[in-house]
């Protein structure tokens, strides 16, 4: 049951968030600032304290896989900010999200209006159902949330002026380049050497691509057809090494000692 108290604490922590948002510089713009204000993250983190659903740097696990290591989370709402910021998503836009978790894609419906369309793939049913779920408890039905591997992109939907990625990619598959429209952008999480960046690129009139901006980011990792072999190994409860280069031998009794 929700109480007066409840809500009035909620209305609290969501300008508390956006406050501290902008005193980081995380949030720079007045529609970004409006979005997450607008915007009741604590609908999309159920379980969660509201005050760790509002937390600026706190990304609750939606979905670990049988070793313990998350394949779905709601990102942070700093990351968050910095890539809708980034983005520079306007009234009207088409944009497409790749990887859903429902808040997200709320923001960009906020930011792109009435006039605007944004639609959501993952290819996980489990963050499908969800994501639609939490979208309409919120009041967003008009987000377009689908079932795909995105390696493909989403050709009934396009083109898009915007194409926004939250899973760590490593590389950027051609049908996301076809997809996007004259002068469009996409900003996505890409794993170099180990370290993953968002890098926003803008489309050129070559067709290719041209990088704006960047800032260090993680991301749970892409999966189906783009996904890359990561190796792993757990140490113990909550320690989990990773690695890109898949000749590197590794002991794991030498690293638990």
């Amino acid at each position: 049951m929700t109480t007066d108290n409840d809500v009035h604490d909620v209305a609290a922590l969501r300008d508390a968030m956006v406050h501290e948002l902008r005193e980081q510089g995380a949030i720079q713009s007045e529609p970004v600032a409006a979005a997450f204000a607008a915007v009741p993250r604590h609908v999309f983190t159920p379980g969660e304290l509201l005050e760790v659903a509002y937390g600026v740097d706190n990304a609750p696990i939606v979905k670990r896989d049988d070793n313990g290591l998350t394949l779905s989370s709601v990102s942070a709402p700093h990351l968050q900010a910095v890539m809708l910021e980034a983005a520079e998503i306007k009234p009207g836009m088409r944009v497409c999200e790749v990887g859903s978790g429902g808040y997200n894609a709320a923001l960009l419906a906020e930011l792109v209006g009435d006039n605007g369309r944004v639609t959501t793939v993952d290819i996980d049913p489990d963050i499908v159902e969800r994501a639609g779920a939490f979208l309409h408890e919120a009041g967003y039905d008009h987000v377009h949330v689908m079932l795909a591997d995105a390696e493909r992109g989403v050709p009934e939907a396009a083109p898009f002026d915007r194409i926004i990625v939250t899973a760590g990619s490593w590389d950027i598959p051609p049908a996301w380049i076809e997809q996007l429209g004259d002068s469009a952008r996409i900003v996505v999480p890409l794993r170099m050497k180990g370290t993953t960046r968002w890098i926003a690129f803008d489309r050129d009139s070559a067709g290719g691509l041209v990088s704006r901006d960047y800032g260090l980011c993680v991301f749970v990792p892409f999966q189906g057809a783009g996904s890359h072999t990561e190796r792993t190994v757990t140490i113990e409860d909550g320690v989990v090494l990773r690695w890109d280069d898949e000749d590197l031998k590794v002991d794991r009794d030498a690293l638990d000692r």
